[in-house]
């Protein structure tokens, strides 16, 4: 009797230590809008430095260790952050006869503190003559929002969010542009 309690205990204690499941991120399901019937054709492309090409939800602790990049361990993205944000710029439709150079910079969680964090968006954008390699104009983009929580999650969703402000200030840039 006593061996069948010392199994039983371990079988429960082996369930309880069973390891969590990474969980994978996007940036969520998009509102429902008309089709957009694209004019001409778009051409994006979007690149990033080695360090920002892999799936990794990054996140820098500002006051103990601000040179440090970490990643968490049961939160990735779906796919690396510049194809990510690739889909949003072309799911969005509004850059048709456009050909932007997208160089991603920094898409990270800032901490400030243990319980306030920001995610920092960084890009230059380059837009190019559709018929021609010609140079039309350059325009760096930095954009932050502060996350309603101070973890992958708060993350996730305030990019959600502040991919969804970039396009609309990346638009907004390039109505100045022609």
């Amino acid at each position: 009797m006593k061996r069948l309690a010392i199994i039983y205990l371990m079988l429960l204690t082996a369930c309880s230590l069973t390891p969590k499941q990474p969980a994978l991120h996007d940036f969520g399901v998009q509102p429902v809008s008309p089709p957009v019937k694209l004019v001409g054709k778009s051409d994006i492309s979007v690149d990033t430095p080695p360090w920002l090409a892999d799936d990794c939800i990054h996140y820098r602790l500002l006051t103990s260790s601000p040179t440090q990049l970490r990643c968490y361990n049961l939160d990735t993205w779906i796919a690396p952050p510049a194809e990510l944000f690739k889909q949003q710029l072309l799911a969005s439709g509004k850059f048709s006869n456009q050909r932007l150079h997208i160089q991603l910079l920094d898409f990270e969680q800032q901490f400030d503190s243990p319980t306030q964090a920001r995610v920092v968006l960084h890009f230059i954008a380059d837009v190019y003559a559709l018929d021609s390699n010609r140079l039309i104009a350059t325009q760096n983009f930095r954009l932050e929002h502060p996350t309603a929580t101070a973890d992958a999650a708060g993350a996730v969703t305030s990019f959600a969010r502040l991919t969804q402000q970039a396009i609309n200030q990346l638009q907004q840039w390039l109505l100045t542009t022609h």
